[in-house]
């Protein structure tokens, strides 16, 4: 459970959150595109420290941040806040100021006041006991990128990793953070090599999104795929429960779901391009350790990629899955207990 002191700080964050941010549609976890998008199937159970925290911070009810620290982080006026009395208000304390500052620094660029900003983060994160919750739950802050929407997201990985860097290096613990909600970590191999040595799973999944390298494969970014995978990432991650990545992927190519979707002059252009996508990540996840046979067994239902590929009407990639080493008659012999 955290802290009273680690809980203030969760909660003045998600107060600075309402006081800073427009408006934003909830996030529904990892979007279905095109024709994928009636595909989307039950979501994984395991919460984040972040998710977590948010959940803690309904329960509890905490003072808004004083509106001078909200102006006094937004200015950077490092002399201002060396001078607030945590004794007069419960929001000056280091840890307090410090949600409201790092919200701050990551949805406001400004490059006249980016210095400033975080001259305020060095000084509080020097005050502030970073090596429990607190540092976990700010260091996932940097890893939840949905309410960059109304910035450049170029913008802000700069930004993001220098905090990044600030927060572990003064003992923030990166074990627990659930990297699977990372936007735009795709391009930023310095920022994922910096959490995992932290001690961040990138294998771990969330209640909205599959693991991170499921992500990188199903947008055919390849290269970060690569990248993951030589961090540790397993390219026989399970997804939503114990079902193989391999079964995901191929479940999003679905024939008659297509014909269903498609207008019947667009239909057969459109399977083929679903196929083709849909058959080269499979190649890909293979070629980087995927099990062929999708490591079927009685806890995911015996379900292997051949016997999605085939059900999916996918006959194509059926074949290829053969070529790559798939068992055909697998799926049965598990089921039947042999």
């Amino acid at each position: 459970m955290l802290s009273v002191r680690s809980r203030a700080a969760v909660a003045a964050l998600s107060l600075a959150f309402a006081a800073h941010a427009p408006a934003m549609a909830a996030d529904d976890g990892e979007k279905c595109e095109g024709f994928n998008r009636l595909l989307c199937m039950p979501r994984a159970a395991a919460a984040s420290v972040a998710d977590a925290a948010a959940n803690m911070v309904e329960a509890v009810n905490f003072k808004k941040p004083s509106s001078k620290v909200i102006d006094a982080t937004d200015e950077g006026d490092l002399s201002r806040i060396k001078r607030f009395d945590q004794a007069k208000d419960p929001s000056f304390a280091p840890e307090n100021m410090l949600g409201v500052a790092v919200n701050t620094y990551l949805t406001k660029p400004d490059p006249a006041k980016d210095a400033k900003r975080f001259a305020v983060l060095e000084y509080l994160v020097g005050k502030a006991d970073l090596s429990g919750e607190l540092g976990t739950v700010l260091l996932q802050e940097t890893v939840n990128q949905a309410y960059f929407a109304r910035n450049v997201p170029q913008e802000s990985w700069p930004r993001r990793l220098a905090l990044a860097h600030l927060l572990v290096e003064h003992g923030a613990s990166a074990r627990g953070i659930n990297l699977s909600t990372c936007d735009y970590c795709e391009t930023d191999n310095e920022y994922l090599a910096l959490l995992i040595l932290a001690g961040a799973n990138p294998n771990v999944q969330s209640t909205t999104y599959s693991a991170l390298l499921n992500r990188f494969i199903r947008k055919d970014q390849f290269d970060a795929a690569r990248r993951l995978i030589a961090l540790g990432a397993d390219p026989n991650g399970s997804t939503w429960g114990k079902r193989s990545m391999l079964v995901r992927l191929i479940s999003e190519c679905d024939q008659d779901m297509t014909r269903k979707l498609a207008t019947p002059e667009r239909f057969e252009a459109e399977w083929q391009k679903c196929v083709s996508a849909v058959s080269a990540r499979v190649s890909f996840a293979i070629e980087q350790g995927a099990d062929p046979n999708g490591k079927a067994d009685p806890d995911n239902g015996c379900l292997t990629p051949y016997e999605v590929a085939r059900e999916k009407k996918n006959d194509e990639l059926a074949e290829r899955l053969l070529k790559l080493g798939a068992r055909p008659g697998l799926g049965e012999v598990c089921r039947s207990g042999g």
